[in-house]
């Protein structure tokens, strides 16, 4: 569905009265974590009003139609928008949205009201940097990947208690397939931060297997990564956004030295840094497709993104000085969110690796060609 600017400009309306909302009410308590059926009832009202679409008409919820570049940067955009409220909700609803369209391209139907989840961090991460091997068609570790991503591992990790339906990458044969799982989530725990999507384990009561051509396999694969990615960057970007306006609010208030300390010149700057890391980004999403060149841009991006997100969360929190520490003030949960999202679907280290793999590959390819 091609959307016109018109439509895009009514459903950022929405999205913004929506997130406002919530913002006063469900979520105006930072230091309270959200009630599993409160956030239930959240996640229900996304769905109802189109941003995650359960159905199998096409429709304008994330991560729908994003191969045109549109759709792609309003996906990105409304996420960044839902962060700044909670990250919880915004990774919640991206995964759910993106779980669907893992549900599409595989050809299943998606169960109503199931808040389907999708889980890509394997036994041990992500296959050390075996994955980028695979995608080229370069000699792979088979052993590494069978077991990173053994289909009888215990899917843990963020989720959701909500989630019924969880779609994780398995390993067998050569190739990447996709584990359906029907069950409930068991034993959560609080985790470092997201807070309302405990750290826990999917137990399966139904598993299937899905799996695709090698070809068409090494793609959709390729995509999902590429498409969570960019989502916990949008993700992480909404939320220090927030923290940035706290920090320039809070340092045109508190008085230091017979001035407000937005007039030294170390708070200037420290607001000044949050800002270059947030332009970054910015520049980066703003740039992206879902395509091979796209999906490297963001391989070789991300880590450096990332820690420069959490510098400025850092950053932000030194404005408040001891009082960020103070969880009332909402700083402090966002801080522990930032720095929880940077790990998610690869830590630095495996995504050190990944790109080295890929620069490698790519400048091999490269030297064979000329």
């Amino acid at each position: 569905m091609q959307l016109s600017d018109e439509d895009i400009a009514m459903i950022g309306d929405s999205l913004q009265h929506i997130c406002r909302d919530l913002a006063e009410d469900l979520f105006a308590r930072p230091e309270q974590t959200c009630e599993p059926d409160r956030f239930r009832a959240v996640l229900d009202l996304f769905v109802d009003q189109g941003f995650v679409n359960t159905s199998s008409d096409d429709g304008c919820g994330l991560w729908e139609g994003c191969e045109q570049a549109p759709q792609l940067a309003l996906t990105l955009r409304n996420l960044t928008t839902i962060a700044r409220v909670s990250a919880s909700l915004a990774l919640s609803l991206h995964r759910s949205a993106l779980a669907l369209h893992l549900l599409k391209q595989l050809g299943e139907a998606a169960p109503e009201r199931a808040h389907p989840c999708v889980n890509l961090h394997g036994r041990h991460g992500i296959g050390r940097g075996e994955l980028a091997n695979w995608w080229c068609g370069q000699a792979v570790d088979e052993a590494m990947l069978r077991d990173a991503f053994d289909p009888g591992r215990v899917c843990a990790g963020l989720m959701h208690g909500q989630a019924h339906l969880l779609l994780a990458p398995v390993f067998a044969q050569g190739t990447l397939a996709w584990q359906i799982l029907q069950g409930e989530v068991h034993g959560i725990t609080p985790g470092h931060g997201l807070d309302e999507l405990h750290d826990g384990e999917f137990v399966p009561q139904q598993a299937r297997i899905v799996s695709l051509p090698a070809d068409q396999a090494k793609a959709l694969s390729r995509d999902i990564w590429h498409r969570e990615w960019l989502g916990l960057l949008a993700i992480q970007q909404g939320c220090v956004q927030q923290m940035t306006e706290m920090a320039q609010q809070f340092s045109a208030l508190r008085f230091q030295g017979g001035r407000v300390i937005a007039g030294h010149p170390a708070v200037q700057n420290m607001l000044a840094d949050m800002q270059a890391a947030l332009t970054d980004v910015r520049t980066v999403l703003a740039g992206q497709r879902l395509s091979e060149p796209g999906f490297a841009d963001v391989l070789r991006a991300r880590n450096r993104l990332h820690e420069g997100l959490a510098l400025a969360a850092n950053v932000a929190m030194q404005t408040f000085g001891g009082l960020g520490y103070m969880r009332d003030n909402g700083i402090e949960k966002r801080w522990r969110d930032v720095n929880h999202l940077r790990l998610q679907s690869g830590g630095p280290l495996e995504m050190q690796l990944m790109s080295a793999n890929w620069a490698s590959i790519s400048g091999a390819n490269a030297g064979a060609g000329a």
